[in-house]
């Protein structure tokens, strides 16, 4: 039953998205916050509209520190350099690609990362970049001597069954 509902919801996204959304359709609060968009929203693509649509959304739904907090990453976030942005962005694209598990062990991992002191994540940080200088040599093979090559993961083994 779940499975059947998600997919109708997906499914009415994905129309919804396809037909984009009419400036007049928006509540006056999403117009208040997309207003510097009211002269180009009719030729934005349906989909962007839909987009803006919604972070206009959560955007209203957010507190005042919520609210500071984004301000401060979409600062730092156009602060980046735009081969830095893309690289962000193909980084992304990577992990979205990825099982559902495996996106799982990821975020669970950063999130005891981020449980750590400050010490604790230079100290491990440290680790690493100590444990990938030996497999990486002089970190010609990324390109970027200054940032260190990740280690490569040995393949996972077989599961009995697969």
């Amino acid at each position: 039953m779940k499975r059947v509902l998600f997919s109708l919801i997906l499914a009415w996204s994905a129309i919804a998205a396809a037909a984009g959304v009419e400036w007049s359709q928006l509540s006056t609060d999403q117009q208040a916050v997309l207003r510097n968009l009211e002269d180009e929203w009719s030729s934005l693509p349906a989909g962007r509209q839909q987009q803006l649509a919604e972070g206009a959304t959560r955007w209203l739904s957010m507190d005042g520190p919520q609210r500071a907090a984004a301000r401060e990453r979409f600062a730092q976030w156009r602060a980046l350099s735009p081969e830095k942005r893309e690289d962000i962005r193909r980084r992304y694209q990577e992990f979205r690609a990825l099982p559902a598990e495996e996106q799982a062990r990821i975020r669970a991992t950063q999130e005891r990362v981020k449980g750590l002191t400050p010490e604790k994540r230079a100290e491990l940080m440290q680790r690493w970049r100590e444990s990938t200088e030996g497999a990486r040599g002089d970190g010609a093979a990324s390109g970027r001597p200054d940032k260190p090559e990740k280690p490569e993961r040995p393949p996972r083994p077989e599961r009995p069954g697969h």
